[in-house]
């Protein structure tokens, strides 16, 4: 399997780990500039087959899926907040979130959190005040400002009364199994550690078996005042690493999908 990697994606210590890893097993592999958006490659990729994964940008997905590169991405846009809600339900952290477009979108409260519903990465997730997200609603759809993304007054968005977490957590899983996990938050305090609690594990193996959605993907979870709950998923070939055993995730990838 050829392995596409865009340069300085990760600004992590994963990062190296992924590069060193690659080399100390002699996987073929290329290291790419790639134009934000629409995810074309530089230079790009001269291949003589479509066994290849990539490791980098969402936009990432275009590219792979015109040259039918497999597995490319494991391309979650379709599997959106409502997707999640209709298989894991009150397991969802923001389950009870309100689902408008961004210039439809109310805050009821002071303070709420904003996602997009879907893994496009228009921004991220984040807790705002009601002035700060009215103002920047002002900035996209009345003032039609760039922001430097692809945020639109359409895009989807959900919006709920954030909920108190002690401890946040991300877990890899490769078809149906736990490859590695980190912990990457700590109540406020970003913190990458390896020494996940069982409970977590237990509780991401149970609800992969009620619902995957992907052959590969990233799950974070996290402890809250309402127990453990799922923060969101993620797709694999674009979530940082965190305290993750890169070593472990690249093999394990190879092994499920070198033809």
């Amino acid at each position: 399997m050829h392995w596409i990697i865009q340069n300085n994606i990760f600004s992590e210590t994963g990062w190296d780990q992924l590069l060193q890893t690659i080399d100390r097993f002699g996987l073929a592999h290329s290291v790419h500039k790639v134009v934000p958006f629409v995810g074309e490659l530089e230079p790009p990729a001269v291949l003589n087959h479509t066994n290849v994964i990539c490791i980098g940008s969402y936009s990432m997905r275009h590219v792979a899926k015109r040259e039918g590169w497999i597995p490319g991405v494991f391309d979650l846009f379709e599997q959106d907040f409502e997707q999640q809600l209709k298989h894991w339900g009150e397991h969802m952290l923001n389950a009870g979130s309100v689902i408008s477009s961004f210039e439809d979108a109310v805050f009821t409260e002071e303070l709420m959190f904003i996602r997009p519903t879907n893994d496009a990465k228009y921004f991220a997730g984040r807790v705002l005040s009601r002035e700060e997200f009215e103002t920047w609603q002002r900035q996209v759809c009345d003032l039609k400002l760039e922001d430097g993304s692809s945020l639109t007054p359409q895009t989807m968005i959900q919006v709920v009364k954030p909920i108190t977490i002690y401890c946040e957590a991300r877990f890899w899983v490769v078809k149906g199994n736990v490859i590695t996990k980190s912990i990457y938050k700590r109540g406020d305090r970003v913190i990458y550690a390896s020494d996940v609690d069982d409970s977590f594990t237990a509780y991401v193996e149970e609800r992969i078996k009620e619902w995957q959605p992907h052959d590969a993907f990233v799950i974070d979870v996290c402890d809250t005042e309402n127990g453990l709950k799922i923060v969101e998923i993620n797709t694999l070939n674009s979530s940082g690493f965190y305290a993750g055993d890169v070593q472990k995730l690249v093999l394990a990838l190879e092994e499920a999908y070198s033809v």
